[in-house]
């Protein structure tokens, strides 16, 4: 079924008129005079269709007065014929109302009115009285979850969605809690997940630094134009740039905090050990009381209590040489060892396994 769009052929736009607009002629300047020629018409419709409007208003008055002197016995025929004269001349302005009203045509605004007009102000979500005062410890102990999730967020929408929700992140502490993050990161090893975080740093730091060069009280002032400037490329490439420049400092900064603690280890005289993952591991002196094995005993004291051929495969983990020890020794000693050993948690042997019985033990 085809479409019937005639009820829309009196509604004027003025992007309409760019239809008919030359090439050589400015559009601005062609929908001026066209908008300008459009009033000048209406105006005149207006000016005729009241004019006629006052004419057939005369001429029913008229009209009326004839039809009283006809009940009071006034000439018929005569009567009658001037009431026929104006009513045809009331009809043929009837038919020229008719046309004005069709050609009449309106504009966007002269569709519309306003029936109710109120302002809608977003009230902004306040900030803590008491959190710019805050100590550091303070701060980042209440705010620890929202500070940890921003410093996962990867994409600039997520960052200025939480930021506009919690403005009490706008924060020279955050800004601090954020670089420790960095080097913590980046002395774990994990570079990726420091540069990530160093890119939410920075995103803080720039806005506490716009703030007050603007002289600006609130930073929220400055955070959504400071959004809108980051979806200009340069702008982003200017940010990705920073961030690997300012990765390279926390990187210099994470060997100087290595090297620290390494000489502080030395110092104490705390020892270390390389990990089969390639990280080093301190050597942490455990008191008897959390020594203790299952059975009750110190693994250190039954340790030194045990044959040197024993305590030999034990500190090589040598299996075969500690089955070796034991084979040489009596019955009766090796259970007995043997059963110090499980007790203290030197070693646990299989679930059911008759092999310390047989002076076979089973090490992990």
């Amino acid at each position: 079924m085809a479409l019937n769009y005639s009820k829309w052929d009196n509604i004027v736009c003025s992007s309409d008129d760019d239809e008919d607009c030359h090439p050589n002629i400015d559009k601005k300047l062609w929908r001026r005079l066209m908008k300008e020629k459009r009033e000048r018409k209406a105006y005149e419709e207006e000016q005729r269709k009241q004019l006629l409007e006052k004419e057939n208003a005369a001429d029913e008055k008229a009209i009326a007065e004839l039809e009283s002197k006809l009940k009071n016995g006034a000439d018929k025929k005569e009567t009658e014929g001037k009431i026929a004269g104006l009513k045809g001349k009331m009809k043929k302005r009837n038919r020229e109302l008719l046309a004005i009203f069709r050609r009449k045509k309106y504009t966007p605004e002269e569709m519309c009115h306003v029936t109710d007009e109120r302002t809608i102000v977003n009230s902004e979500k306040a900030i803590p009285k008491d959190v710019k005062n805050m100590e550091y410890e303070e701060y980042s102990e209440k705010f620890e979850k929202k500070l940890e999730t921003y410093s996962k967020l990867r994409t600039e929408s997520l960052s200025q969605g939480f930021l506009i929700k919690n403005p009490e992140l706008l924060h020279e502490h955050c800004a601090g809690f954020l670089l420790l993050k960095c080097l913590d990161a980046e002395m774990k090893g994990n570079t990726a997940t420091m540069k990530e975080i160093v890119r939410q740093y920075l995103i803080v730091r720039y806005i506490l630094d716009l703030t007050k060069s603007m002289a600006k009280k609130d930073p929220r002032d400055v955070l959504l134009p400071f959004f809108k400037k980051l979806e200009d490329k340069e702008k982003m490439a200017g940010i990705a740039d920073e961030v690997e420049s300012f990765s390279k400092k926390i990187q210099e900064r994470a060997k100087v905090k290595l090297e620290e603690a390494r000489k502080e280890r030395e110092e104490k005289g705390v020892k270390t050990f390389v990990g089969e993952d390639g990280k080093t591991y301190e050597y942490v002196e455990l008191s008897k009381e959390e020594r203790i094995g299952p059975g009750g005993l110190d693994p250190i004291e039954v340790l030194q209590s045990l044959p040197q051929s024993m305590q030999d495969a034990f500190q090589s983990k040598d299996i075969e040489a500690l089955q070796t020890a034991i084979k040489k020794l009596p019955l009766e000693e090796a259970k007995y060892h043997m059963d110090r050993c499980t007790k203290s948690g030197l070693w646990n042997p299989a679930p059911d396994s008759e092999e310390v019985k047989e002076k076979a033990p089973a090490l992990d």
